[in-house]
This record gives structure tokens, C-alpha cells and sequence, in this order.
């Protein structure tokens, strides 16, 4: 039997079964946090291989997440809901989030923010830029973070620092390419830096919008990735 085109809602279909995906990953990455954080390496011999079952499983819950946040404000579906944070907390709540994949890689976290700052912003959508780019540090950082925030020009800025090797040429010389690029070779969509400036766009205030940067050494002399909310 053919199915008549007019009743296909394709972009529907499809996140319907991204919604099935990243529900059945949550599931997944609850069962490998537990068993993670039941086992150490002198008693569990395969601990480093759920630690990157846990890593990998959780990017992919990111990615699917922020697909279907896409989606929806695609669709008009999504409201940015602005409301006033106190910033430290903001901070220490994303830490925690990433504290058990980050320890058990040895990577020393600082951070460092006034105690009196507050803004305003999306703490949810913010919190899923800050999630993923922690995430992808757990993979390319040798031992050290540091988070940042501050007040710059009426502009707070978070920054992830790290130690790693930093970021490509090719995606420094132009920070839009970086965001549509994709590469075969490393598996990168570029769908983190994409929903990033989003998310920086949707805020906006007195006539200026949030916006991302990307550059290499900072204080680390890795990767540093910054997002400014107005």
C-alpha cells in the first residue's frame, strides 16, 4: 500500500523517535553513573571501559536534546523562560552535574566567580551549552579546567579554559564555519558550537545580542570557549 505524501509529517516522525532515543539513553546513562560510581579500578578491571560507556552515552543524550530543543524552536514550541540566577550557584550546580566523569579522568576544576553576581538568562538552555562543552573537555583536556565568570561591558561571560591541545585552525579562522562544519574524520557536526549560538542569540537586551567566541591559550594554553549574555 503507498502512503499518500500529504500525511507524512516527516520532521514530526523524526522527533518523535529522537524523543524514544533519548529517553531510552537517559536510561542508559542512569545505569552506567550508578555502576560507575559503585566501582573503582582496584576492584572493577573494566571501570575505564564504563567510564567511556558513560561519556560516550552522554554525549549522545546532549546531542539528542539539543536536537529536539532545536526542533521545538524550529516550531515555535520552545519559550525562553529569562529569569534571575545567582551565578555561583549556577556554576557549581553545572560542576556537579560532570563531577564523576571529570574525576574519574584526574581533571582538577576551578573555578572562579564573584560571590554577588547575578544575570539574567535561561539557566536550562545555558546549562546545556556549559554540559556540552564540559563534556567534550572530559575528552580533549590532559588535567585542568577552569571555569570563569564575569562582568564584562554589561556582557556576563562564561569561559571553559583547558589544558588540551586546543582548537583547530580551521575552525578559528572563522567561527560560522566551525559552527555548520562537519568532519568525517573526527565525527564532529558541529551541532554543539551551533546550538551554543543559539542559545547566545536568544538573549537579548537593549538592543544587543549574546553571541560565542572560540580561541586557543587563554590562561591554559588550550582550548577557551566563551559565551556572552547581554
Amino acid at each position: 500500500m503507498t502512503v499518500p505524501e500529504d500525511n507524512i509529517a516527516f520532521p514530526e516522525f523524526l522527533a518523535s523517535i529522537v524523543h524514544d532515543m533519548k529517553n531510552s539513553l537517559g536510561m542508559i546513562l542512569t545505569a552506567a553513573e550508578e555502576t560507575v560510581g559503585a566501582c573503582s579500578s582496584r576492584d572493577c578491571p573494566s571501570s575505564k571501559r564504563l567510564s567511556q560507556m558513560q561519556y560516550e552515552t552522554k554525549r549522545l543524550n546532549n546531542n539528542l536534546v539539543q536536537l529536539l530543543t532545536l526542533y521545538k524552536m524550529d516550531q515555535a514550541q520552545y519559550t525562553v523562560n529569562i529569569s534571575d540566577n545567582a551565578v555561583r550557584d549556577f556554576i557549581d550546580e553545572t560542576i556537579l552535574q560532570n563531577r564523576q566523569l571529570l574525576d574519574y579522568r584526574g581533571i582538577d576544576v576551578v573555578t572562579e566567580c564573584p560571590d554577588d553576581l547575578f544575570w539574567f538568562f535561561d539557566s536550562n538552555l545555558v546549562s546545556g551549552v556549559i554540559n556540552n562543552i564540559l563534556n567534550n573537555a572530559y575528552r580533549y583536556a590532559r588535567d585542568q579546567l577552569r571555569l570563569i565568570a564575569e562582568e564584562k561591558e554589561g556582557f556576563l561571560v562564561l569561559t571553559v579554559q583547558d589544558n588540551g591541545s586546543g582548537y583547530p585552525d580551521s575552525m578559528l579562522r572563522s567561527t560560522k564555519q566551525a559552527i555548520r562544519g562537519t568532519s568525517f574524520r573526527t565525527g564532529s557536526t558541529g551541532l554543539g558550537l551551533y546550538f551554543a549560538s543559539i542559545v547566545a542569540g536568544l538573549h537579548k537586551n537593549r538592543g544587543r545580542s549574546g553571541y560565542i567566541e572560540i580561541r586557543n591559550g587563554c590562561d591554559l594554553g588550550g582550548g577557551c570557549f566563551s559565551i556572552y549574555l547581554p
